[in-house]
């Protein structure tokens, strides 16, 4: 089994790629060839462990990731790989950058496919470790020239603008206000750990696609009833429809307010694969909700992991028992 760490990850692969990758994870989720199942959570008195898993069955793969979440220690992510042919365990994979891209991947995927071509300045509501990859993967998915941060915190805009500047070419400009990220944006993206919605949705621009990335629990929500009503009105997606209804806060409340119904919301593989378009027209609004989803984890996965492979990265483990290939 091979044991790869953070840095190898981060050496391994980039942005452009993991976008790729989670693309064709969700055309496979569109042709009924990426089975998934939605997180499930344990709640324990000092922490949380999360649990999610997938499979690719036409690359010969399946696998699982797992977090525990604790107060004052924070958030530690790791990723096991197995070929689905042979039931051997491939790889023990520490996750935490994983994770992050595969996030950020997921709203780039939903901007190639939703937002207009002529996009060109986007706003983003977060300025936390995740937000880092949903900017870069923004970046990726369309050539945006302006992106607006904004955090209620001013210190955290500025900071998060001085750290992210070199790292993608579009200007970086803090702003105020939740209506000078959203004015003037075709793309407005959130990764927060909001509770209540962090914009109004009656200053969206026609045109604009919708990217709330930062709620995957019920409790949560970034998006107001404004938002999916006019969102309504073009396309509404997800990653997967059976977690949405367990875990996503913005769908759960807006379908529970009557602003829209499960009816009207698609899973995002239905567009990948070609079933159907991201958008109809250049002045709808619409929106991506991402919650993210094991197939994203085993297509990365396992594309490190053969990167890996080749390079002669990481570190072999012995393994013993009924994880060993089969002989």
């Amino acid at each position: 089994m091979l044991y790869l760490n953070e840095t190898d990850i981060k050496s391994l692969i980039q942005m452009k790629d993991v976008l790729d990758l989670v693309d064709a994870a969700f055309q496979a989720q569109g042709e009924g060839l990426a089975p998934n199942q939605p997180r499930r959570r344990l709640i324990m008195p000092k922490g949380a462990l999360q649990v999610m898993y997938g499979g690719l069955p036409g690359q010969g793969y399946f696998g699982l990731k797992a977090y525990s979440t604790f107060p004052g220690i924070g958030v530690r992510f790791i990723f096991l790989l197995w070929d689905s042919n042979s039931a051997e365990l491939l790889a023990f994979m520490e996750a935490n950058i994983l994770g992050q891209i595969r996030t950020g991947a997921a709203s780039g995927v939903g901007a190639r496919y939703m937002a207009r071509e002529d996009v060109t300045e986007a706003g983003l509501f977060g300025t936390g470790w995740q937000a880092r990859a949903q900017l870069e993967a923004l970046c990726c998915a369309r050539p945006l020239e302006r992106v607006k941060i904004y955090s209620r915190s001013a210190e955290k805009r500025e900071k998060f603008v001085d750290k992210m500047k070199d790292a993608v070419p579009a200007e970086l400009v803090p702003v105020e206000t939740p209506a000078e990220a959203v004015r003037g944006s075709q793309i407005v993206c959130t990764m927060t750990t909001a509770r209540e919605p962090v914009f109004d949705g009656n200053d969206l621009e026609p045109g604009t696609t919708v990217i709330p990335a930062g709620s995957n629990r019920a409790a949560n929500r970034e998006v107001d009833d404004e938002t999916f009503r006019r969102a309504a009105r073009g396309r509404i997606a997800t990653d997967s429809l059976e977690g949405a209804r367990i875990e996503s806060g913005d769908l759960i409340r807006a379908v529970a307010a009557r602003a829209i119904d499960w009816g009207q919301v698609v899973e995002i593989g239905q567009i990948a694969s070609g079933k159907m378009p991201g958008r109809a027209s250049a002045d709808e609004i619409n929106m991506f909700v991402s919650q993210g989803v094991g197939i994203e984890d085993v297509a990365i996965g396992a594309e490190i992991y053969k990167r890996a492979k080749a390079a002669g990265a990481g570190e072999d483990l012995p393994v013993e028992g009924s994880f060993k290939k089969p002989t």
